[in-house]
Formats: C-alpha cells, sequence, structure tokens
C-alpha cells in the first residue's frame, strides 16, 4: 500500500486532461468512511474523477506531505495526532472541520458501578485481570493509553493491541460473563449503542479533547476550487455517522449508504458547494 500511494498515485495524479483528478486518503476506520464515500460522491457529481486511497494513518500523513494525496480527512487535532502533526503540519494546511471537540478516551461496562475514572481502574488492577485494551499499535489511541499507563502509574498493567473489531469482540464477550474490562472508546462508533457502557473521568488529563479536521495539500484551493470548498463546509454529526456505521454492519456498501445521503440531502450538499 504505501508503494501504491507513494508511487503509483503520485504517477497518475494531475495527468488527466480532460477531467480533474483527486485522491483521499481513507484510513482503517469505519467513521471515517463517511466524508471520504461522501465527498466522492458529491465530488463526481460535478464533474471530478475521485479515488479514495486506503492506508494507514502515517502512511497517509507522508503521502499527504508529499502531494501524492489530495486530502487526508481524518486529522484528529492537536492532541491524538500530535506527533504526525509535529512532523507533517507544515506540508499542508487545515481546509475545515467535521466535529469539534470529540469524546474519546477509556470506557468500562456500566455495571461496574464504583469503577468512574481512570484511577478507579489503577487501583484495582485484579478488577481487570492487569489488562487495559486498545486499538492498533502505533495508533494515536494505542500511543496515549500508552501514556496513560505511565500518567496513572499502571505498572501493573500490560496493553492489549488489536483490530478495533477484535477489542470490541473481547468487550463483547466480557460483558456477557459480566467481567471487569477497561477499553479505548470514543465517538463517533456505534459501540454506545450496542454495549451498556460509560466513559470513565480522566482526572490527570491525559485524555484531551480533539477536532477532527480535513487536512489538503497547498495547492488543491487553485487545483480544485469547489472540492477547496466542500473540505472547507463540510460538517457531520455524531448520530448520523453512528447511523452510518450500523447501516454498515447491517451489509450496506459506502458508496450506496453516500449516494443515498446525497440524494435525500441536496440542499445541505448545496450549502457546502457555496451554491
Amino acid at each position: 500500500m504505501l508503494l501504491f500511494l507513494l508511487v503509483a498515485c503520485g504517477e497518475s495524479n494531475g495527468k488527466n486532461e480532460g477531467k480533474t483528478e483527486l485522491s483521499i486518503g481513507l484510513d482503517p476506520y469505519d467513521y471515517a468512511t463517511v466524508p471520504a464515500y461522501l465527498s466522492q460522491v458529491i465530488l463526481e457529481q460535478e464533474g471530478l474523477e475521485v479515488k479514495i486511497e486506503e492506508a494507514e494513518i502515517g502512511i497517509l500523513y507522508e503521502a499527504l506531505s508529499n502531494q501524492n494525496i489530495d486530502a487526508f480527512i481524518d486529522v484528529w487535532s492537536p492532541n491524538l495526532h500530535k506527533d504526525y502533526l509535529d512532523k507533517y503540519s507544515d506540508t499542508f494546511e487545515i481546509a475545515g472541520t467535521l466535529y469539534s471537540d470529540m469524546p474519546f478516551g477509556m470506557a468500562v461496562p456500566s455495571y461496574l458501578e464504583d469503577i468512574n475514572s481512570i484511577q478507579d481502574v489503577a487501583d484495582h488492577p485484579e478488577l481487570f485481570d492487569y489488562k487495559v485494551y486498545a486499538i492498533e499499535t502505533g495508533s494515536g489511541m494505542a500511543r496515549t493509553t500508552e501514556e496513560m499507563l505511565e500518567t496513572y502509574k499502571m505498572d501493573d498493567f500490560t496493553v492489549q493491541n488489536s483490530s478495533v473489531a477484535a477489542m470490541l469482540a473481547q468487550v463483547d464477550t466480557n460483558i456477557k460473563k459480566e467481567e471487569g474490562i477497561v477499553f479505548n472508546a470514543w465517538r463517533p462508533h456505534p459501540m454506545f449503542v450496542r454495549f451498556d457502557i460509560k466513559f470513565l473521568e480522566d482526572p490527570l488529563n491525559t485524555w484531551k479533547n480533539d477536532d477532527v479536521q480535513i487536512a489538503v495539500t497547498p495547492n488543491l484551493k487553485e487545483k480544485s476550487p469547489l472540492a477547496y470548498k466542500l473540505f472547507s463546509n463540510m460538517e457531520l454529526t455524531l448520530d448520523m455517522v453512528e447511523e452510518w456505521i450500523m447501516q454498515l454492519d447491517e451489509g450496506k456498501s459506502e458508496r450506496e449508504l453516500a449516494e443515498q445521503w446525497v440524494k435525500e440531502n441536496q440542499e445541505t450538499v448545496d450549502k457546502w458547494l457555496e451554491k
């Protein structure tokens, strides 16, 4: 995928003289498919050719900085993606904000009535089998989880990294047994619909709320003013995105959902495009 993004994509950008070509970076999270596929459908209706390039977060930041993709629609700023922003932020610009003050951090099942903060977890390691569950190694959440263990002096704990699906499968297993489990949680995500869970308080402020933004190359405004307008004006709601993810789980495709939403919300699309 790295070779594809940094070589093949770079070879194709700008060589279609009859139609403006754009590429949008998509990381491996269901919620990120919403702005990616909505953008593709909307811009293709306006006559552009839009490709979605899937890869891990680090690869997408590098591809954006090298202008091998035109936009990355899942920038968490200023905290979760801090390492990437420190390295690459002077190579791109932020066009717009999809959501503000996104809630994310650690969660437990609601039946753990006496566990309401991360400090409570640190004080009762045996209740959680000395484990904290987190998503993929290298992700912003995984890195912050490691920092959390240091901040709260949770030396007895180990981090169990896995995919989002595998982590939530473990959550499901433990909840069915009414056992303790502590894990990465965030919105937008239907985990709060599927499970009776609660965010934990964070008295030492390890987890700080972020904005989710769209980053673009410095030349996008000139290359495609229409795409720049869209990325500047697009705003989403948590409820809408979580409903989208639930429909993905029911078997609908991202493209199908995007086409349906655009058809039903053309007035909103026109506002995003400033028509």
